[in-house]
């Protein structure tokens, strides 16, 4: 049975994926060396080397926004922000670079006009990540996995989104 590791942090999203992760017979792993493959669905820092090579199969890492488009820290913000009506979710290797690793899986998601940000991430980007999760799974389960390339020459990036004066600091900030 394989195992798999999913690093801390995140909310309800970290908790369903070490659910599906353990329906498909994936076993749970104390660390990420006793894995074969990690996963970071809310992952806020980046990993060092020694973290990106403990899992033999590597780190799958998800990201709200169809990669390498709006790479960055608040692309849900800015998808919203920018009028984008369509954006979607990507489950990606960890590499060292910020948002640049292989892509495993991705799957569109609508905006629909007036959304928030916070209903936009929770109501259409989590149940897609979801879904785009057990389709990688599945792919590693078969000895498949999924490794396309992203084309970086067509890769934006948008930092923290403008936060009003006197408003929480990023630390409480939420999705």
């Amino acid at each position: 049975m394989p195992s798999v590791y999913l690093y801390p942090g995140g909310n309800y999203f970290a908790e369903e994926c070490r659910e599906l992760a353990t329906r498909m017979g994936f076993s749970p792993a104390a660390i990420p060396s006793e894995s074969d493959v990690a996963l970071g669905p809310h992952l806020r820092r980046r990993l060092s080397p020694d973290e990106i090579a403990a899992p033999p199969m590597g780190t799958l890492i998800f990201h709200p926004s169809i990669l390498p488009f709006r790479r960055g820290p608040d692309s849900v913000r800015w998808a919203v922000r920018s009028g984008d009506r369509v954006s979607g979710v990507t489950w990606f290797w960890a590499d060292k670079g910020l948002d640049t690793g292989d892509i495993c899986e991705q799957e569109p998601v609508v905006v629909p006009p007036g959304i928030t940000p916070r209903d936009l991430y929770h109501c259409r980007m989590v149940p897609a990540g979801l879904r785009a999760l057990e389709r990688a799974l599945s792919g590693i389960l078969a000895g498949r996995p999924r490794r396309v390339p992203q084309e970086h020459a067509i890769a934006t990036y948008e930092g923290w989104f403008p936060r009003p004066e006197g408003a929480p600091t990023r630390e409480g900030a939420r999705a």
